[in-house]
């Protein structure tokens, strides 16, 4: 059985409202307006910054409620060794 996907919430860059991110930091309604109309390229790829964040903030969660590394990142759908460079990231910032 596959997980469900897990989406990052975003503040649209279109309308401002808040929303499922669908990709170009637009909520999924003007993500499909804008591809529709031709003006998609108005607002640039943000690549996978959103998603990535997305992890990192909900793996320290997990590392504060003392999840072990190898059960957050099953959890998070990642491989052990990024994990591991999450809670190197979130030592340096400490």
């Amino acid at each position: 059985m596959r997980k469900p996907k897990a989406y990052v919430e975003v503040s649209c860059l279109c309308c401002g409202e808040l929303g499922p991110h669908n990709g170009r930091g637009l909520r999924k309604t003007c993500y499909l307006r804008h591809f529709h109309a031709g003006t998609l390229d108005d607002f640039p790829p943000l690549g996978q910054t959103l998603t990535c964040l997305w992890r990192r903030e909900n793996y320290a969660e997990l590392r504060e409620r003392n999840i072990p590394l190898r059960e957050a990142a099953e959890r998070l759908g990642v491989h052990q060794r990024t994990a591991e460079r999450y809670e190197a990231r979130l030592k340096a910032a400490a």
